[in-house]
């Protein structure tokens, strides 16, 4: 008898050391892929916002975020829906500044861009020719549209024809007024032109489409707002009521019908936001 209890007891153990093992080393095979890919694709979007920073301290406060946080959420709430929430956000929360500061970027250029495409036109009126004024409004304007045209110029002089290196600008900033741009240079350095002057007509185009954008978007400013607020409201009452009546909301937290509640609840209220955010989006 003592010898079966003894030679299931050695299983057993053998069977978790095994366990633990393939787990182990699982794990550190899928943080090792997920830091290459966090630490790759920090490294290029930094590099295409001009941000050059030290991507394995970011993987370092990632990684202290993605241990630190939910244990944290752990000890205090005991709550594992919200631990799985928090670990999730912090999933997806670095693919998402990135995405916050490189549409930042492109407004910003947006806004410069008249003006510039104005201070190229007067410097080739001037007796420049396009590459100089180019240069030109690479030293004068600020960033962020000086470092993408000094790129452009760098580029240039690296062997890359003056087409490319405009396509490769209109690439890293894929918008409409850029295209518009590209597209402006390119016919006028094939068929002829004047080039000065259609940059002048390009850019008071530009300049009367973002006053209308702005327009746009204050009157849109309300409808926003209230999908912000009908988006946030559930989960505010939720709050309260699991901070005021904890007993009641404990069935939502602990089992699996309420996992699937407050799945469904997530995935609704994902749906609503969008769906009122593309009615108030109005396209120029």
């Amino acid at each position: 008898m003592n010898d079966n209890l003894m030679a299931v007891v050695l299983v057993v153990f053998l069977s978790v050391t095994l366990f633990g093992y393939v787990l182990m080393r699982g794990t550190i095979a899928f943080m090792g892929r997920y830091r290459e890919t966090f630490t790759e694709q920090a490294s290029f979007t930094l590099a295409d916002m001009f941000l050059f920073l030290d991507t394995h301290v970011l993987w370092r406060i990632n990684l202290v975020a993605f241990i630190a946080i939910p244990l944290l959420l752990w000890f205090l709430t005991n709550n594992l829906v919200l631990v799985a929430v928090a670990l999730g956000v912090i999933a997806i929360l670095p693919k998402k500044l990135y995405a916050v500061l490189r549409q930042r970027r492109i407004d910003k250029i947006q806004q410069q861009l008249p003006d510039g495409l104005m201070m190229v036109a007067g410097s080739m009126r001037a007796g420049l020719g396009f590459a100089p004024a180019l240069e030109s409004l690479a030293r004068d304007t600020d960033p962020p549209l000086a470092q993408e045209f000094a790129l452009v110029l760098r580029e240039q002089r690296m062997g890359i024809k003056l087409e490319e290196a405009l396509a490769h600008f209109n690439q890293r900033v894929p918008v409409q007024d850029v295209t518009l741009f590209v597209s402006a240079v390119s016919i006028s350095r094939e068929v002829g032109g004047n080039l000065a002057e259609s940059l002048a007509s390009l850019a008071e185009t530009l300049r009367r489409r973002l006053i209308m954008e702005g327009k746009v978007k204050s009157l849109t400013a309300q409808g926003r707002l209230q999908g912000i607020v009908m988006a946030l409201m559930p989960v505010g009452l939720i709050a309260f009521l699991s901070l005021a009546y904890p007993d009641t909301m404990h069935d939502l937290y602990h089992t699996p019908i309420g996992w699937g509640i407050v799945g469904i609840a997530v995935v609704m209220e994902y749906l609503g936001y969008r769906m009122s955010l593309k009615i108030v989006t109005i396209d120029i």
